[in-house]
């Protein structure tokens, strides 16, 4: 993706010099006041209209991976109550590729919630707080153990907040 941004970075760069060598060039002619005004009309229309093109196109480029709603049928709930210091999962165990929503609050302070694979790689991550429930979807791809740990310094056993629970295969995950 970098290298993509580069090259249009270069490609805009050489263009808008290519501008401003031919305003340069041009400059040195005299012309009449009527064709000035028809011409900048004319590059100004022009470079309205390019700027809509290039906006839809960035537009749906960056948005066409968001994940507005996840494939796979309805979600699953998992309630996620943060305290000071654990966290109350429920249910412990969701199937591999369906959708799962997590439902997270607090009863005490604002707790961070980090969910992370066998790897201990962040996968997704949302806020609990108290007397309010935040959302995150996620789904699934590998079975295993995922641990829940606090992202958010909550007090003197903050390190000791982790829960954990199962991605496992088939539909018989949830009891």
């Amino acid at each position: 993706m970098q290298a993509t941004v580069l090259w249009i970075t270069i490609f805009l760069t050489v263009i808008l010099a290519a501008i401003f060598y031919y305003v340069i060039r041009s400059s040195t002619g005299s012309a009449t006041p009527e064709s000035v005004q028809r011409s900048a009309g004319m590059i100004r229309q022009l470079l309205f209209w390019g700027a809509v093109v290039v906006g839809v196109v960035v537009l749906y480029v960056t948005l066409r991976p968001w994940p507005h709603s996840l494939p796979g049928g309805e979600p699953i709930v998992v309630s996620v109550t943060g305290a000071q210091w654990s966290w109350e999962v429920e249910p412990e165990s969701v199937p591999v590729g369906q959708p799962v929503v997590f439902a997270t609050t607090s009863t005490d302070v604002n707790h961070g919630i980090g969910i992370y694979d066998q790897n201990m790689t962040l996968v997704a991550q949302s806020q609990s707080m108290p007397g309010w429930t935040n959302r995150v979807e996620y789904t699934f791809t590998e079975p295993g153990t995922y641990r829940i740990l606090c992202l958010e310094y909550c007090g003197l056993q903050h390190h000791e907040m982790i829960a954990e629970f199962t991605a496992t295969s088939g539909t018989a995950a949830v009891e």
